[in-house]
C-alpha cells in the first residue's frame, strides 16, 4: 500500500527505515470554517492536476485524491496494521516473502520508503488495488529486480562487502530506526486492506527502504 513512510506504501509516511518512531509521498483553498472535518487551524487546498485529477494537499504538502484521507490537521489518516488485512485480533495477516534473484517488484514514491508490489509476469497491479491515497500522477512509478536471493546469508554477505563508511551509515540507520540485518533478509507479503476507498492487492513490506536494498545491491532499478 505504498509508504507509510510508506509507507506508512501500496505504496505511502513513514517509518522511514523500518517505521519511525514518531509515527511508514495552480490552488484554491478552502480555509476558515471546517471543510470536510478539516481543522480551522488547517487550510485545505484543493488542485487540479495537469491530467485534471482533483487533489487535496496535506499538511505535509503531499497530494491526496480526497479530503476525507486527511485527519483535522491535514495529516494523511494511515491505515493500522500497515495496510495489511487483519485477524479478529487485529494483528497484519502477513507471510515470508521468499523472494529470489530475477523477481521483479515495483512502488510508486521515491526509495524512502519500505511498501512495494510483486510485478508477475509483467503483470502489473491496478492502482486502485494498492490502497494508496495519492493521485496516481502524483507519485513516480518503479520497477527494481531482485539480483540474488533474499536471505540471511546474502544480506550478511552484502553488508560485510559495504565499504566502511556505508556500512557505518546503515549500522547507525538500524540503531535509530529499530531493524536489524534479520529484517532486511525477511520481507513480509500479503493482501492489501481496503483502505483509501481501493485495496485487494498483493503488497510486499521490505525489511527498510528501497535504497539500502539497492546500496545493498541486493536489488537493481530496471525502470
Amino acid at each position: 500500500m505504498g509508504d507509510y513512510l510508506i509507507a506508512k506504501g501500496a505504496t505511502k509516511a513513514v517509518k522511514a527505515m523500518k517505521k519511525p518512531k514518531s509515527g511508514k509521498v495552480g490552488s484554491e483553498v478552502e480555509g476558515g470554517k471546517k471543510a470536510s472535518g478539516i481543522d480551522k487551524g488547517f487550510k485545505l487546498e484543493k488542485t487540479i492536476l495537469e491530467n485534471g485529477e482533483i487533489a487535496y494537499k496535506s499538511a505535509s504538502g503531499e497530494l491526496v485524491r480526497s479530503s476525507k484521507y486527511l485527519d483535522e490537521f491535514g495529516n494523511i489518516k494511515w491505515p493500522e496494521a500497515d495496510g495489511f488485512i487483519v485477524d479478529k485480533f487485529g494483528n497484519a495477516i502477513k507471510y515470508d516473502a521468499n523472494l529470489k534473484k530475477g523477481q521483479i517488484i515495483d512502488r510508486y514514491g521515491n526509495t524512502g520508503g519500505r511498501f512495494t508490489s510483486p510485478v508477475d509476469n509483467g503483470k502489473l497491479l491496478d492502482y486502485n488495488s494498492r490502497g494508496l491515497p495519492y493521485p496516481e500522477s502524483a507519485k513516480t512509478y518503479h520497477q527494481y529486480e531482485f539480483t540474488q536471493d533474499i536471505n540471511i546469508k546474502t544480506v550478511r554477505k552484502a553488508y560485510d562487502n559495504l565499504p566502511s563508511s556505508i556500512r557505518d551509515e546503515l549500522d547507525d540507520a538500524m540503531k535509530n530506526y529499530g531493524f536489524s540485518l534479520d529484517d532486511i533478509a525477511n520481507p513480509q507479503k500479503g493482501t492489501i486492506a481496503e483502505v483509501f476507498g481501493s485495496g485487494g492487492g498483493t503488497q510486499i513490506e521490505l525489511g527498510t527502504t528501497v535504497n539500502w536494498y539497492e546500496k545493498l545491491s541486493l536489488i537493481k532499478e530496471i525502470k
